[in-house]
């Protein structure tokens, strides 16, 4: 009897530690402490103010010159808009992406 008990369990034991393992694996990929966790930074900065200068390609806001790309969205008080209507002189606050290369979104907030 005894010598059928020991497989029975080994078997019982090797379940165990297979069906554990994902569950182990994601509570090892996640951080400890959430202070310590590496941000996402796909977002990463905001500029604001006055658009001083605009092309097809690029928006300068005071001094900041962001590059903007067919992914880069436009908005005014909600709605949608091209970026043909950003006009010289709004204000604006776009949200960036690549440590404040690209332009992700562009909300006028006045217009000229």
């Amino acid at each position: 009897m005894k010598s059928q008990l020991k497989p029975a369990l080994f078997g019982i034991l090797i379940a165990s530690s297979v069906a554990a393992l994902p569950v182990m694996t994601l509570a090892q990929s996640a951080p400890s402490d959430p202070a310590t966790a590496v941000p996402d930074n796909r977002v990463t900065k905001n500029v604001s103010g006055k658009v001083t200068a605009k092309s097809d390609t690029s928006l300068t806001v005071g001094n900041r010159t962001v590059s903007l790309n067919s992914a880069t969205t436009f908005s005014r008080v909600g709605t949608s808009i091209g970026s043909g209507d950003v006009k010289v002189g709004d204000t604006v606050n776009v949200v960036t992406t690549d440590d404040g290369q690209v332009a992700v979104s562009v909300t006028v907030t006045t217009t000229s």
